[in-house]
């Protein structure tokens, strides 16, 4: 029997003040997960402060500054999770706060998106002399739609991978358009998908070319389950409070500082990382210091503090550590060749039910399977033989269970 949770066990890691916390708080009545709520209280932060708040990494001359920006993904079965529900809400918060972020949605070619974050936002900025800063908000509801195989999507993907890393200048040279010249780019991505549309729909070199490592994936637990028919708000916080306080956040300006002890648990814990020789599973963990970073710096100004601690760091490692427990599986599903989809299919319905009959697992995989019985039998051979699944029982309709530590690499 499946166990359904009401209580969402990441409310263990999350910051318990701040405006981080207050945002938690406003919307936990809500059948959304937590982590969908906190996750894109801090992509819509990062847009607020985005380039005007940044911390350095040594010396100034050799890296670029680093801003809190950070670039988020939810992901929930169809029909459920209310991801585009969470994002509307939070980006909601976002206009009636800060309505000068510009936020970019709806269709965008690479020439649309490179013109919009070049062009003024209002005819206030019309008199401004020389390129706008090329800051914004990407709002995609579908990513896997909105980045998708599309003709007119084409380099769409390569593009915003490239405007990942700031610089004081970026040019952009087109036939039709001549030359664009965008100045101190920072840009953030709030996105949802269902977990098979963002592996079937988005262009190969969206996993090949860093464009998901650079993502915070923000999965749904398999069994989680909120159902709430009627909601009321709490009574500490106020939908007022919370828009006033976001909106203080615009008034930041300037370097976040480090203390002693926070720069010592930053670099201990880069210098500790050693390639694992899964080159795509080290993708994502280069990128994992950078988004525990950027975590660390957006509790701290959610506190209004503007030195990162040895406190951040820890706080930001544990939360994105018990996210990366969660989103593993997703992240090696991402990245397998999707031939082997099926085997990675048959994982997460044991991750769910522990253990199945064959023929019951069958039964759940059968419309999927494009060459027939032959190819559900190579994917519980490739599973056995790997040591990932166990068989047990009757030979004909053996029951099938995860062994313990699935998952690792074990060698011998």
């Amino acid at each position: 029997m499946t166990h359904f949770i009401e209580d969402d066990p990441i409310m263990q890691v999350l910051p318990t003040s701040g405006w981080l916390a207050d945002y938690v708080k406003f919307t936990s009545p809500l059948e959304a997960c937590t982590r969908f709520h906190f996750f894109s209280a801090c992509c819509i932060l990062g847009a607020v402060l985005n380039n005007k708040v940044y911390i350095h990494r040594g010396d100034h001359d050799l890296l670029p500054k680093l801003f809190p920006n950070i670039w988020v993904i939810l992901l929930a079965p169809p029909g459920r999770g209310h991801k585009t529900s969470t994002i509307n809400l939070s980006l909601n918060f976002l206009q009636m706060a800060c309505p000068e972020v510009r936020i970019l949605a709806d269709k965008l070619t690479p020439e649309s998106l490179v013109k919009a974050l070049a062009e003024p936002q209002d005819e206030s900025e019309a008199i401004r002399i020389g390129p706008r800063d090329a800051t914004g908000l990407i709002k995609a509801p579908e990513l896997s739609v909105f980045f998708g195989k599309q003709q007119y999507n084409n380099g769409l993907v390569s593009l915003i991978t490239d405007l990942y890393d700031y610089r004081e200048e970026w040019i952009s040279e087109t036939i039709m358009r001549g030359k664009m010249v965008l100045k101190r780019n920072v840009i953030s991505i709030l996105g949802g998908s269902t977990p098979d549309w963002l592996q079937t729909m988005l262009p190969q070199d969206a996993f090949t070319g860093g464009f998901m490592s650079r993502f915070v994936i923000v999965e749904m637990p398999p069994n989680y389950l909120r159902r709430r028919a009627f909601v009321t708000k709490p009574e500490e916080v106020t939908f007022k409070k919370l828009i006033e306080g976001l909106a203080q956040f615009n008034e930041i300006k300037g370097e976040i500082k480090w203390t002693q002890n926070g720069l010592k648990t930053y670099v201990d814990y880069y210098e500790s990382l050693l390639p694992t020789g899964d080159v795509q599973r080290d993708a994502y963990q280069e990128r994992e210091t950078e988004q525990i970073l950027k975590l660390a710096m957006l509790l701290a100004i959610s506190e209004h503090r503007m030195k990162v601690d040895s406190i951040h760091m820890n706080h930001a490692k544990r939360i994105l550590n018990f996210l990366m427990k969660e989103a593993e599986p997703r992240i090696e599903k991402l990245t397998t060749h999707p031939r082997m989809r099926l085997v990675q299919e048959i994982q997460d319905i044991l991750r769910t039910v522990k253990k199945i009959s064959r023929k019951a697992l069958l039964k759940r995989v059968y419309r999927n399977l494009n060459h027939g019985e032959a190819q559900f039998q190579e994917a519980i051979r490739i599973l056995t033989m790997t040591g990932i699944i166990t068989l047990d029982g009757n030979p004909n309709n053996p029951i099938i269970s995860l062994t313990v530590n699935t998952g690792k690499n074990n060698e011998g």
